[in-house]
């Protein structure tokens, strides 16, 4: 793919917030607090050298919801590929790109940049850069086929792959042993954690856990705003199994909106 950077309209760069357990904000406070950084309808922007994904997160969806476009996203990693908050660069770039990035980058010290960014475009169908202060090189590459049955996700720090007939295990309820069931259920021999959201108590129960997570989540509702709510609140890339009847063109938009797998 042959890289470039546009002229910035725009820059926002990490408020030092996060929400619980590593902060106290709220993710719909965060994402207000974007908003106000933002100039309605002026594009492109930069959302620049983010280090945890709910800040990440926040931000794209501010600019979406002001109709900034297009926006480009970088974050700070060691010469890992881990950020200050040990989120995977390829985890990052899953929910990125899910979220409708139009390109990404990484800051990151020495040689280290180039390796990274190779292991990247493994996976990316976006532009790739370097970013280093004021100084952004783009990474040309030829995006590599995509293999149906490696479907990118992410949980809030990693990245995961599913296939289109993956195994998702029991449903688990948002009752108050969620975070015992979470772990319990990522010691079975299944490939993703599945979980029903069917009231806003649910959404709340699941917001406050959701960190437990450590493989990829199938996140459940036959309510359209209850899995919208749950998708907005998760700080990774989720996939919905399609066995709760709901309606494709609200489906459709959630995957827009926040990058949702449809299966």
């Amino acid at each position: 793919m042959e890289a470039f950077v546009p002229i910035f309209r725009q820059t926002v760069g990490p408020l030092g917030l996060d929400v619980p357990p590593l902060g106290e904000c709220g993710f719909e406070e965060l994402a207000a607090a974007y908003q106000v950084r933002l100039e309605p309808g002026q594009g492109p922007v930069h959302i620049r050298g983010m280090t945890a994904m709910a800040e990440c997160r926040a931000a794209l969806l501010a600019a979406k919801k002001l109709g900034c476009s297009p926006v480009w996203v970088s974050w700070a990693c060691d010469g890992e590929g881990r950020s200050p908050a040990r989120v995977h660069m390829l985890a990052a770039l899953f929910v990125c790109e899910g979220m409708g990035a139009a390109g990404f980058g990484i800051d990151c010290p020495g040689e280290s940049a180039r390796a990274l960014l190779s292991e990247l475009a493994a996976y990316a169908g976006i532009p790739l850069f370097r970013a280093d202060g004021e100084r952004m090189e783009p990474y040309p590459y030829a995006p590599a086929p995509r293999d149906p049955d490696a479907i990118p996700c992410a949980t809030g720090t990693d990245p995961c792959f599913i296939s289109p007939t993956i195994d998702v295990g029991e449903e688990l309820e948002c009752g108050p042993d969620l975070l015992e069931d979470i772990i319990a259920a990522e010691d079975d021999p299944v490939g993703a954690v599945k979980i029903a959201i069917q009231s806003q108590d649910d959404v709340d129960i699941f917001a406050q856990h959701q960190y437990a997570v450590r493989d990829a989540l199938c996140l459940w509702s036959d309510v359209p705003e209850l899995l919208e709510e749950a998708l907005r609140v998760y700080q990774g890339r989720a996939f919905y199994d399609g066995t709760g009847g709901l309606d494709r063109g609200d489906l459709d938009r959630m995957a827009e909106l926040y990058g949702l797998i449809v299966l």
